[in-house]
């Protein structure tokens, strides 16, 4: 990628290696990857729902779902 950045960040081994197992991912690129992936997708939730505030009525709402 043409101009993109590179960081450094220090995270304990011990750390690093009980979120890869609990993540099952196999390598630290992958769990870096689906961590950012699922934040990204946070963030886009957080958006759809403040965007969507409000406007749902209460005859929108179907009891029997609660």
């Amino acid at each position: 990628m043409a101009g993109s950045r590179a960081i450094t960040v220090r995270i304990s081994e011990a750390r690093l290696r009980k979120l890869m197992r609990a993540r099952k991912s196999a390598t630290q690129s992958e769990l870096i990857n689906t961590l950012l992936a699922e934040e990204e997708e946070r963030l886009r939730s957080h958006a759809v729902l403040r965007a969507t505030a409000r406007t749902v009525r209460a005859a929108d709402i179907d009891a029997r779902l609660l």
